[in-house]
């Protein structure tokens, strides 16, 4: 079981970059607005408190821009989001020296990055940002001019209220969305994403470009267990259970790094293959059917039938390709199963 295991580390491992991704791409939108608010009520006083804080305020966004564009395009995008978080409070800490430390008006801006913390990282980074962002604020409220920080105290108490109830709070909401993304695009009997998965999936898919020649292809294989009906008749429902869990495990396992599995039917399971053209394909599902015989879960004999389908250049129509894979199938179960048969 060791080999299912590493599968569904990354079967969560890949959930979570889509998480963050999806988290960052709406945030973004109300990150520039937050970004405007504050300069304009910096704005508003900076004739009292100075300009140096347009350099950081600057940075900060130049910051998150630079992530934006970088992390779609990286195998670790928390990487870049977690080092765009972490130049704000920076930046702020900054600003808020420039502007008059404990007395700065921007001194509250600390709750912002605080605010965001729940919706990058895992519990333990919230601590960790937490204590990041509180630190800077010490420096540049505190440590920065002590005199000034004794006459400002209750704003800097006040401040650091703030900060903590704001990754407190933000931290329960962003919590119930986990936990309601996990069962709505999670299968919870397998591990493996679910229809809604898929279908978010194949919208992503859908118009891509598709030139086999130049690498950009994406294959499909509609897998179904042979007489798994039988199964549950003759070991029962609990069998039939274990029999999906090690099937799912074997098959994620046999996948490589970057492809996609998701269990659409009782017994149906499908694969999307990026990069693969026909010969890849065949070859993975070939290796799909072999694992999936040999694994023999729960003393069971099991084999599978597997349907391969390619999307046709010039473009990716997902529909064609879903209804081509299972044309494919069908084939292969009249074939006598435990086949692999391709439209091609």
């Amino acid at each position: 079981m060791n080999g299912g295991a590493q599968t569904l580390v990354s079967i969560h491992e890949q959930a979570r970059r889509e998480r963050l991704l999806d988290m960052e791409d709406r945030v973004g939108r109300y990150r520039t607005a937050c970004f405007a608010i504050l300069a304009l009520a910096l704005v508003a006083v900076g004739p009292e408190v100075g300009w140096w804080w347009v350099l950081p305020l600057g940075a900060g966004l130049a910051g998150f821009a630079l992530a934006d564009h970088r992390m779609h395009r990286s195998n670790r995008p928390a990487l870049w989001v977690a080092g765009a978080w972490a130049v704000l409070p920076l930046l702020l800490a900054a600003a808020v020296v420039a502007t008059g430390g404990a007395a700065s008006p921007a001194l509250i801006w600390f709750a912002l990055p605080a605010v965001t913390l729940g919706a990058r990282f895992e519990p333990r980074g919230m601590v960790l940002g937490t204590v990041y962002v509180f630190a800077l604020f010490l420096l540049s409220g505190v440590a920065f001019d002590p005199g000034a920080a004794a006459d400002n105290r209750q704003l800097l108490i006040a401040t650091a209220a703030l900060i903590l109830s704001s990754v407190i709070l933000s931290g329960a909401l962003v919590e119930s969305d986990r936990t309601y993304r996990r069962r709505s695009t999670l299968d919870p009997l397998t591990g493996l994403f679910n229809r809604n998965a898929l279908e978010q999936r194949l919208a992503e898919l859908d118009g891509q470009p598709c030139n086999p020649e130049e690498g950009l292809s994406h294959a499909l294989l509609l897998c179904d267990l042979d007489h798994f009906k039988r199964v549950n008749d003759q070991l029962g429902h609990a069998a039939g259970d274990a029999v999906l869990q090690e099937v799912a495990y074997t098959m994620r396992a046999a996948l490589r790094a970057g492809d996609s599995i998701y269990r659409v039917g009782g017994e149906e399971i499908l694969v999307i293959l990026p990069g693969a053209g026909h010969e890849k394909a065949i070859e993975i599902a070939e290796r799909l059917r072999n694992a999936v015989r040999e694994r023999r879960p729960v003393g069971v004999v099991v084999t599978v039938s597997i349907g391969v389908a390619v999307a046709e250049p010039d473009f990716v129509d997902s529909d064609d390709l879903v209804a081509r894979a299972d044309a494919a199938l069908y084939a292969a179960k009249a074939g006598g199963r435990n086949l692999v048969y391709s439209d091609a």
